[in-house]
């Protein structure tokens, strides 16, 4: 299916991580040039150079997106670069996991200035871009932490419920000027840090999920793809949970 992204310029932070790294390929291929942001300055343009390998069209943008005036920047300079930017996609992870009780006010700290405040700093530096055109579609990857409490999982979890508030806020108040806004929830994703999470004391989660299978970074790129494109332009506002059927509440 041709998701209509070519010639669009699409912004990636958290680009260099598991998830991170498949939208940012994903969006490439689907003809985004792609902006790809991390802290990490050798991850970020070896990420970039891949893509280019690839065929794809991206730029590198380190970045350390808890400092809001380096964020700011960066959207400025992505439109001084491309002329546009139609695509915001956030995807930091929070290693904040443990038992409640041995974690101390630091971890939950991080969690906040690291993923709420840093997704927080990438809507404001992008929103005025999108808003000047009258078009954009925002894409933030939260988690199902954010709807279903995971107990060794607080920090992170907690942000992503907030995040879900504000991203449902923000695609109430743009809506009306053309800027769509959505989060994509995935479940447990085979990755390094899933596993570190299970080395903490969590129970295989594939257990207790109907497909039988942990996700894999790139179908969470895929859904984020879609969100991102006009195949879904009538659709704001929403956490869609990919999660093989294994929310049970909310």
């Amino acid at each position: 299916m041709d998701l209509g992204l070519t010639g669009r310029t699409a912004w990636v932070t958290g680009a260099t991580g598991a998830i991170g790294r498949e939208i940012s390929l994903c969006l490439a291929q689907e003809g985004a040039l792609v902006a790809v942001s991390a802290r990490t300055e050798t991850a970020v343009n070896a990420l970039a150079a891949d893509i280019e390998r690839a065929g794809g069209k991206a730029c590198a943008m380190p970045l350390d997106v808890t400092d809001s005036a380096a964020v700011s920047s960066a959207a400025q300079r992505i439109v001084d670069l491309t002329g546009r930017l139609d695509v915001l996609a956030s995807t930091v992870a929070v290693p904040a996991f443990g038992p409640f009780l041995e974690i101390d006010g630091d971890v939950f700290r991080a969690a906040l200035e690291v993923k709420y405040l840093g997704y927080i700093n990438a809507l404001q530096a992008a929103l005025p871009h999108m808003l000047a055109v009258g078009n954009g579609a925002i894409v933030a990857v939260t988690g199902t932490g954010g709807k279903q409490p995971i107990g060794i999982h607080l920090p992170g979890g907690s942000v992503n419920a907030a995040l879900n508030l504000v991203l449902k806020g923000l695609a109430s108040e743009f809506g009306p000027r053309g800027i769509r806004v959505n989060a994509v929830s995935p479940g447990p994703v085979m990755s390094e840090r899933q596993q570190q999470m299970i080395d903490a004391g969590m129970s295989n989660p594939a257990e207790d999920i109907p497909l039988g299978r942990l996700a894999e970074a790139a179908e969470v790129a895929d859904a984020v793809a879609f969100l991102a494109s006009d195949r879904a332009a009538y659709v704001t506002g929403q956490v869609l949970s990919l999660d093989g059927g294994g929310i049970r509440a909310l």
